[in-house]
């Protein structure tokens, strides 16, 4: 369970976005609506929860714009450890200035200690969310959207900070006018520094999320940033499949051993009524390979082999047509439909 509030009624703990207890059915207030934070965000709207804290949408006094804070709880303000990894969090975010970073706009401590960071609002979708609605996705739109998690990384790579906790849930899609699924990473708040304080993580202790943790961070390993391009192979495989590539597996054992050991079989072979590329078999199971120099070595090249696959990829409809500058057109692209045209 991640970040968590206690019922005033009977004292039973819920998830921090809960509305309404479940054990007793009282409804749920949280004191921090109407808050002002660092004297000037007021907190609006619960809207969920990160790894360390809870997320508000807020608004800004005098401009009246609309962002998002995350406030770092009560109970966890008292953990040296929780408190240190918030902290280093919201630096971090702050050196992060990728198109495809949810932007950082402050991290600070507010009037009464407690500590927020200051982000961009954004107006996408889970992933999560998403996927769930129309999972499995065409390969295309999956290379796509692999292609900008790769440009958010290779900055945060290129700062040594690690993910350490890609998944759905931590991956927006906005609809913009140009790109239908631009991509926008959350929740740096598991992100590890190389060379890491590793007082931050216990040995022996996992961070992140099981289904999507390399086989190095899963046996207590070092890490680096191919530890996130393996999670960046569970996703692309989950997401064009449908599937988690090691669905089977029936136990939190089952999973380690299966990212440890097995190997999944193409993704093409899984569902070959999707007409699934080979090619992106390859690049998925290069992602997925268990020692992590037998992966791509940083999110650039992984980028690149994504990129020459797109431009030779046929368009399976009109969100898929490949643009290419004017004048640089190697081949004849059918333009996008327009309203008109249809």
């Amino acid at each position: 369970m991640g970040p968590t509030i206690r019922c005033k009624q009977c004292g039973e703990q819920l998830e921090v976005t809960a509305r309404f207890c479940g054990a007793c059915g009282a409804p749920l207030v949280d004191a921090n609506i109407e808050r002002v934070v660092g004297r000037r965000y007021v907190l609006k709207e619960r809207i969920g929860a990160g790894s360390l804290g809870v997320v508000y949408r807020a608004e800004q006094q005098g401009l009246g714009r609309k962002l998002a804070i995350k406030l770092l709880q009560a109970d966890a303000a008292a953990d040296p450890t929780a408190v240190a990894r918030f902290s280093r969090e919201g630096e971090l975010l702050c050196q992060l200035r990728s198109a495809h970073t949810v932007t950082t706009y402050e991290f600070d401590r507010d009037v009464d200690g407690s500590l927020y960071i200051a982000m961009e609002l954004s107006s996408g979708k889970s992933l999560a969310e998403v996927f769930k609605r129309e999972g499995p996705l065409d390969f295309r739109r999956v290379l796509r959207i692999l292609s900008g998690l790769c440009d958010s990384l290779a900055e945060a790579h290129a700062l040594g900070v690690i993910h350490r906790d890609l998944k759905p849930e931590n991956i927006l899609l906005e609809a913009r006018p140009t790109n239908a699924d631009f991509v926008k990473v959350l929740d740096f708040g598991l992100a590890k520094v190389l060379p890491a304080n590793l007082a931050l993580s216990p040995v022996g202790q996992t961070v992140g999320a099981i289904e999507f943790m390399s086989p190095e961070q899963l046996q207590g390993k070092p890490i680096d940033a191919r530890s996130d391009l393996y999670a960046l192979g569970v996703l692309g495989y989950l997401l064009v499949t449908g599937r988690h590539p090691f669905a089977d597996a029936r136990s939190y054992g089952d999973m380690i051993a299966a990212h440890v050991s097995r190997v999944p079989p193409p993704a093409s072979t899984v569902r070959p009524d999707l007409a699934i590329s080979t090619d992106v078999d390859m690049i998925l199971a290069r992602c997925l390979e268990k020692d992590p120099a037998r992966r791509f070595p940083d999110a650039p090249a992984l980028a690149a082999v994504i990129g020459v696959m797109l431009q030779v990829a046929a368009p399976a409809h009109a969100n898929d047509t490949i643009r290419v500058p004017e004048g640089e057109e190697d081949t004849a692209i059918a333009p996008v439909p327009t309203k008109n045209d249809r």
